[in-house]
């Protein structure tokens, strides 16, 4: 077992960036792009269900605010909804996020699947961090960058081996879910 480090979120993090001013359009087009919001983020996972449609012939989205596989998404504002975390291990669509999310990227340090793990069990810390008058609470970035310390093994094949322990366990967790919701509408039909 490797030797253990700590440092501040900021210092894992190579690219932290508040998302764009949408021009939200109904229509799935060409010059579409998925826009995900605060919505989308719930119980560490995003859903595109609530996601929305930006027209990007009206407003270019600057490449680096399009989504990547493993980049880590946290609300950064709304009461209740500020600090929720989550990691997009599955972009189906040209995708972007709203201001109201924060996209962070790690540094070449930590291993993609490993550093969502280690924001994700920071989120109830995360939470704490947002101020401001009541419904207009915002994720505080700097404290966010300097407070949150982040721990993880120096080997990044060690990394990698415990963030695929917990993926697995997440999608162990998804079939059983998908499995009681069939059974649950099975014996709905047979009770009926």
């Amino acid at each position: 077992m490797s030797k253990w480090i700590e440092k501040t979120l900021g210092e894992v993090t190579s690219y932290i960036t508040k998302g764009i001013p949408p021009k939200y359009v109904e229509d799935e087009t060409e010059n579409a792009v998925r826009v995900l919001n605060q919505k989308c983020n719930r119980n560490f996972v995003i859903s595109y269900e609530d996601s929305r449609l930006h027209n990007e012939a009206i407003k270019k989205i600057p490449e680096e605010k399009i989504i990547q596989t493993g980049d880590v998404l946290i609300n950064s504002t709304g009461t209740g909804t500020a600090g929720r975390v989550a990691q997009l291990q599955d972009v189906q669509h040209r995708t972007t996020f709203d201001g109201h999310m924060i996209l962070l990227r790690p540094t070449e340090e930590l291993d993609l699947l490993y550093y969502g793990y280690a924001i994700k069990s920071c989120q109830k810390q995360i939470e704490t961090l947002a101020e401001g008058s009541t419904g207009q609470t915002e994720i505080n970035r700097k404290r966010l960058q300097d407070e949150v310390v982040i721990r993880f093994p120096m080997d990044k094949k060690e990394q990698h081996m415990l963030g695929r322990i917990l993926a697995d366990i997440d999608e162990k967790i998804e079939n059983n879910e998908k499995i009681n919701k069939n059974l649950e509408q099975q014996a709905q039909v047979l009770f009926k």
